[in-house]
């Protein structure tokens, strides 16, 4: 064996021999652990890393998926109950490529791959269900990447046409949801649902379908207008929404005056949800204007024989007799059209109009404290403050007498004062504990790892080569071979201990005693007199 090994050696078995038990437990402790840490980072290093292909999958993707990757013999796991598919990482971007070029993943369902593969001798039955199938698993797909919908299944009825249109039947549609655990649907996207199964099926009209979700819970139903309630949910929300508007705006407004919790307000506004086209024509005859005149005359003249009459029939006379006149007439027509002015008006009325306005407010008084009691007193507020909260009210609200708008403020105690400030100082102390509590509890167990673990560890470490170099300084006083001549064979560890660091002392005290005697002798006697006295 070489010599600088048998020199190591001699030197880790002098070192070895030199500790004690707890120490040798220590260190062989770490040197375990630290071998045992080192194994496993040299496998963690050497471990084949696995990286996401496909998360979230369906049953049948997923099994496609994996038939795919079992052919072509490449490693893969499986996590997340089937639906996360994990493969090396150097293989992720060619798998993808890979599989999505064989058109493996469709989604939940049946879709229109179900027409990829032609049958011969279908019948139009068989091929008017497999469009129904594929209608149905194409529009389940498409509401499952709504972000809270984790699974959707679409019902169609799809009547066939007939050629008499009283016997048409309409279609129908049913949806069935299944949402994510904590998500919730709001009416808008409800609504997105709603038009998008509308609008993939020919003649499928909204009252025809219905939204429910896997409890039960129906989220869409066609309006009912046979009870003559006309009003949508749409138009309550905005009924709704206007009069916590409202609200809002007089809390915000009274708060700053009345101090915060001090003021409660509600609103009921009617409003007009129906659809009117008012048209009106105006006419003014004072701004008349000659449009177009027209002018006819006409002349006549003609002689006529007043007197003479039918002469006989054997008449031989010489001619007619008797007293001719002559009549002239002058005949004049003149006509004017005028225009009147006009003006026609169409006025649409927007839907939703405001009709009425109902407010109601309740403002609390203030409190002072009673000098003999030491009880907190009610005071209400006085008539001119009110009247300047009316005011202010009436303002903010746009109170308009003439629509029948109503206003009524009321000064009444809301009591429990301390309850209040109680629960602020409460709900304070909360959000400070739930923002300083993980620091602290961090830095709590930081503390007790450093005292428990750490300390004792180094003191362990630094413990012996303190002690012996005490011994050597104290071996080299005056008669300190014979103080230290203690046998360690008859003594257990722990009294050696103590034997040392009395040994350690008592040199101290010596050699200092030595080199400063007359402070010795001082200090000697004023034991000496503490004693006696």
């Amino acid at each position: 064996m070489p010599n600088f090994v048998t020199e190591y050696l001699n030197k880790f078995q002098g070192f070895w021999s030199d500790r004690t038990v707890s120490q040798r437990i220590m260190i062989g402790g770490l040197a375990t652990t630290v071998v045992v840490a080192f194994i496993l980072m040299v496998f963690w290093l050497n471990q084949t890393e696995y990286r996401v292909l496909y998360t979230k999958l369906y049953a049948e993707d997923a099994s496609r998926v994996v038939s795919i990757l079992q052919s072509t013999k490449e490693p893969y796991k499986i996590q997340d109950n089937g639906s996360t598919i994990l493969v090396p990482a150097d293989r992720v971007y060619d798998l993808r490529l890979k599989i999505a070029g064989e058109g493996a993943l469709h989604g939940q369902g049946i879709g229109y791959e179900i027409f990829d593969t032609v049958q011969i001798g279908q019948t139009d039955f068989i091929q008017r269900i497999n469009y129904q199938r594929a209608l149905q698993g194409e529009l389940a797909r498409t509401i499952s990447e709504f972000p809270q919908v984790e699974r959707a299944r679409v019902h169609l009825v799809l009547p066939a046409k007939s050629l008499f249109i009283e016997e048409q039947a309409e279609p129908t549609a049913s949806v069935v949801l299944k949402l994510k655990e904590g998500e919730k649907l709001n009416d808008k996207q409800v609504k997105g649902v709603l038009n998008l199964v509308v609008m993939s099926v020919e003649g499928l009209k909204p009252s025809a379908v219905t939204i429910t979700d896997m409890r039960g819970q129906v989220l869409y139903q066609p309006e009912d207008d046979a009870l003559g309630l006309n009003i949508s949910n749409s138009q309550l929300e905005y009924k709704a929404g206007l009069e916590t508007k409202i609200e809002q705006r007089i809390q915000r407004l009274l708060m700053p005056i009345v101090g915060p919790d001090k003021v409660i307000a509600k609103v009921n506004a009617e409003l007009d949800f129906r659809q009117r086209t008012i048209k009106t024509e105006a006419y003014d005859p004072d701004g008349q204007v000659a449009r177009s005149e027209q002018t006819s005359e006409e002349n006549t003249r003609g002689t006529a024989n007043v007197d003479g009459g039918v002469p006989e029939a054997n008449f031989r006379g010489d001619g007619f007799t008797g007293t001719a006149t002559t009549q002239d007439s002058t005949r004049e027509t003149r006509t004017t059209n005028y225009e009147i002015n006009k003006e026609e008006q169409q006025i649409i009325v927007p839907v939703g109009e405001l009709k009425r306005l109902s407010v109601a407010v309740v403002v609390d008084g203030t409190y002072e404290k009673n000098a003999e009691t030491g009880e907190m007193t009610y005071v209400p507020r006085s008539e001119a403050e009110m009247q300047r909260i009316r005011d202010l009210v009436r303002s903010a609200v746009g109170y308009d007498e003439v629509r029948g708008d109503s206003l009524e403020v009321s000064n009444m105690t809301f009591g429990m004062q301390d309850m209040f400030g109680d629960e602020g100082l409460m709900r304070t102390m909360l959000e400070y504990a739930q923002r300083l509590g993980k620091p602290f509890l961090n830095g709590l167990l930081i503390f007790l790892f450093l005292i428990l673990v750490v300390r004792p560890v180094v003191m362990a470490l630094i413990k012996p080569r303190v002690a012996e170099e005490d011994i050597e300084e104290v071996a080299g006083l005056p008669e300190a071979g014979e103080r230290l001549a203690i046998d360690d064979s008859d003594l257990d560890e722990e009294a050696l201990d103590t034997a040392r660091r009395l040994e350690n002392a008592k040199a101290q005290a010596l050699q200092l005693s030595e080199k400063n005697m007359d402070q010795a002798v001082q200090v000697l006697k004023t034991w000496l007199k503490q004693e006696a006295a």
